[in-house]
């Protein structure tokens, strides 16, 4: 895939320790070709999208996510042109706990994943009611990663996941121990309530920066 977001980020202070020029815009398309979105950003999209616009909250549901992915989450996005704080706000508020938006891009980034997802859903729900479990497992298995993102949007259901596993003796534990965002997608917190309160985007979180968002290049 290339260099990653660090090393791009160790290049650009060594030129300006130098003092070279730099076109921050040079830089920004350099980002965006090296690093493809990971589900992670899908799902911020997604929280954006649901109406969870304040970064700190968003931190607080994922509890569970380093400052350094949050980061590098961030600034993917931000390359990619999908979110953007709100420009309207304070320099303080802008730094601190700023309000993002998703871009006319980034909606339809995560529509169209959204409804992509929705296709790959009705194809498992589809091999369930077939009973075929070796192409079920597949399935599963290839999507592991957005199931979170599915249940968060509300057609993916975690009772549904319970007898998709069952059928093949997986366990839900095991199977999204990888996914660290995943926390409760177990259907019994936030990613398994298809309305749930992403919502809400008020109360106290951390700041901006402790959140480890770091807007601009």
């Amino acid at each position: 895939m290339g260099k990653d977001l660090e090393e791009y980020e160790k290049d650009y202070l060594e030129r300006v320790k130098e003092g070279k020029k730099i076109n921050p815009k040079d830089l920004i398309s350099k980002v965006r070709t090296a690093s493809e979105l990971e589900p992670l950003d899908y799902v911020i999209m997604g929280l954006i999208r649901n109406g969870l616009s304040k970064w700190a909250r968003i931190g607080k549901r994922l509890p569970k996510i380093g400052m350094l992915k949050m980061n590098s989450s961030a600034k993917r996005l931000e390359a990619h042109e999908l979110v953007s704080p709100d420009k309207k706000e304070g320099w303080l508020t802008r730094n601190l706990d700023p309000t993002l938006k998703l871009t006319e891009k980034g909606s339809e980034t995560i529509e169209k994943k959204i409804d992509e997802l929705k296709d790959e859903w009705d194809k498992l729900v589809l091999l369930y009611e077939k009973k075929d479990k070796e192409k079920l497992r597949e399935g599963m298995n290839a999507n592991r990663s957005f199931f979170p993102l599915m249940m968060m949007m509300g057609f993916a259901n975690g009772a549904m996941m319970g007898s998709m596993l069952g059928m093949n003796h997986m366990m839900m534990a095991d199977f999204i121990a990888e996914v660290d965002y995943a926390h409760d997608a177990d259907g019994s917190g936030d990613f398994g309530d298809a309305g749930g309160d992403f919502g809400d985007a008020g109360g106290d979180g951390g700041g901006f920066m402790d959140a480890g968002f770091q807007p601009g290049f």
